[in-house]
């Protein structure tokens, strides 16, 4: 009987141990802004806070298929704590940054989230002008922590 019992706890608890080790510690999206479909990308970047790195990087305005290549890797235990030292620097739990209402039309732009104690903290693309350093310190951590090689792919010269 507690044989059954102690299976099925960890039968329940495993997918649970699994799912924290994956959970979200960072997300980054970038765009081209609107362009040709030639020339128009976007990528979006997950970080779990086990350091998993995926990120998804679409050509024209594909969300799926062969114009969208993933590619993954693995963010340094430093990096990650600079991630969540930078949010707690900006202090986005205690103030939350807010969007301007004047979002400019056509250029590229990035923005993303941060989670800290199970909060998510947008870091938007278009802050009002107070928050603007504060969501860019954070942005810069999480940019910082996306290895040179895909940055140089996939952030920079599209």
């Amino acid at each position: 009987m507690f044989r059954r019992l102690a299976m099925l706890l960890l039968f329940f608890a495993l997918p649970q141990t699994v799912r924290a080790e994956d959970a979200p510690l960072a997300e980054y999206w970038a765009n081209s802004g609107s362009l040709p479909p030639e020339y128009a990308w976007d990528v979006t970047i997950t970080i779990s806070a086990a350091g998993n790195l995926v990120l998804k990087h679409c050509t024209g305005y594909e969300t799926e298929g062969p114009a969208c290549k993933t590619r993954k890797a693995t963010v340094s235990a430093a990096d990650l704590a600079a991630i969540t030292a930078a949010a707690k620097a900006a202090g986005l739990a205690e103030k939350p940054a807010r969007q301007t209402e004047d979002i400019p039309v056509g250029g590229g732009s990035d923005g993303g989230a941060v989670w800290l104690d199970g909060q998510k903290l947008t870091l938007h693309a278009f802050p009002v002008p107070e928050d603007g350093e504060r969501t860019r310190l954070v942005l810069n951590a999480i940019t910082a922590a996306i290895p040179q090689r895909l940055r140089n792919r996939f952030l920079t010269g599209n």
